[in-house]
């Protein structure tokens, strides 16, 4: 009886390490490529798997016991401690589902524009734009935005003309600098002064800002492509991140009103067609609004926490064992890239991409940067052969003390992490 116990107790332990090297080995594009995550993702689980199997096996004595009960323990132990750090994490990032601490009717303001954690991507979608000249690149113009809840207090703006988080008068005169971006540029979570466009505004006050959330390289093509040639900056900047960016265009490339961007024949618009008119943009978003939970369930249900928890994955970034996906080839950034030198080469303009790391990189008692940099090195080797001037974050945040204070609690920047970035900027152009 006293070994049965045992023996089951080491099948426990070893069927989740020989599952994790499974999974890894199953999904071997984004978890088996290089010596680190080999090692990391199959190697090591691998081998803890079969020398806990063999235990259940093999060993006769009460030792095995001892062995089980000690072992699985240890397991439970990393579990707990991932709940822990998972329902910290949860509490950092529910602000995004813009939970209000009031009445439902604290949102009647903000229904008339886009949800948060909705995406203007995911609007041309479902509104069936089928090309550029028909897709919408802004929210509704005027309109108040609800970015956020901080402490359950919301963190809005009001929409500038065309739908950009912009002062609306920036218009009226010439622009020097456009932003390009997502939900970092965009400055999400940020009250107004505290994000990138705003700190840099302090110095250079004709700029303006097209970041949006979840837009990705194709994405901020197309929207460089619609208002560059009508604002006719001097300087562009289109900041990268590091956390989603590569993977976003994936998605962007499946998209035909994106991949329009592309092909400079293509007409830019805008058009007014039945998919974007006033009264379809007005259905779609009164049925994201219903099916919108500002909650923490709501919040939940659109992030794949239960797999991230199986895989103990705030444990393992804890100790810096936590490794990005592999980066896939994508010989279609640097078309983008191209492509965008492109456009702005019409009117001699200037382009410049920022790198902007995720906060991942910076944590853990074991280094990981070479993992990270695969892709830094990619951005930057296409930057470069697209002529593009190079910005890196890295280094930057890397000098503080420690790199995880210019983060908010959601990953994003907070205001030093903001001021650090328009700094940056500023500092390249001369600023």
């Amino acid at each position: 009886m006293i070994s049965r116990i045992g023996s089951i107790l080491c099948l426990i332990v070893a069927g989740y390490f020989l599952a994790t090297a499974g999974y890894a080995l199953l999904h071997a594009s984004d978890y088996a490529v290089g010596t680190a995550r080999v090692m990391r993702y199959v190697i090591v689980p691998g081998v803890i798997g079969v020398i806990f199997l063999l235990v259940a096996l093999r060993v006769k004595s009460d030792r095995k016991l001892l062995v089980g009960i000690y072992a699985f323990s240890a397991l439970i132990g990393l579990f707990a401690f991932e709940a822990l750090l998972t329902w910290r994490s949860i509490q950092g990032a529910v602000g995004l589902s813009g939970f209000i601490q009031d009445d439902d009717a604290s949102y009647d303001r903000y229904k008339r524009t886009i949800p948060p954690s909705y995406t203007l991507k995911a609007l041309n979608r479902d509104l069936g734009v089928t090309s550029m000249a028909e897709m919408l690149t802004g929210a509704v113009p005027g309109e108040e935005v609800l970015l956020c809840a901080r402490n359950g207090q919301p963190v809005t703006y009001v929409a500038d003309r065309y739908g950009f988080r912009n002062p609306d008068a920036v218009h009226d005169a010439p622009v020097n600098l456009l932003l390009l971006g997502d939900s970092f540029t965009e400055g999400i979570c940020l009250p107004e002064g505290e994000d990138i466009a705003s700190q840099i505004r302090v110095k250079e006050p004709a700029v303006v800002n097209t970041g949006s959330r979840g837009a990705g390289p194709l994405f901020e093509l197309a929207v460089l492509r619609r208002w560059g040639p009508k604002l006719r900056p001097a300087q562009s900047v289109v900041f990268f991140f590091e956390g989603n960016d590569w993977q976003n265009l994936d998605g962007e490339l499946s998209l035909g009103f994106l991949t329009d961007a592309l092909d400079p024949a293509k007409p830019v618009g805008p058009v007014e067609s039945a998919a974007n008119s006033t009264e379809a943009v007005e259905r779609v978003l009164s049925g994201w609004w219903s099916e919108q939970r500002q909650s923490l369930e709501g919040y939940l249900s659109r992030r794949s926490w239960q797999r991230n928890f199986l895989a103990l994955q705030q444990s393992a970034l804890v100790m810096g064992i936590h490794y990005p996906k592999a980066t896939a080839d994508k010989p279609e950034y640097l078309q983008i890239l191209r492509a965008a030198k492109a456009t702005v080469d019409q009117w001699d303009g200037a382009l410049t991409l920022v790198y902007v790391p995720q906060v991942d990189r910076f944590v853990g008692l074991l280094p990981s940067a070479t993992v990270y940099d695969e892709l830094r090195n990619r951005v930057r080797d296409a930057a470069g052969q697209a002529g593009l001037d190079f910005v890196d974050m890295v280094p930057v945040i890397a000098a503080q003390s420690p790199p995880r204070s210019v983060y908010a609690a959601d990953g994003h920047f907070n205001a030093l992490g903001a001021r650090l970035a328009a700094d940056a900027v500023l500092a390249h152009l001369g600023k």
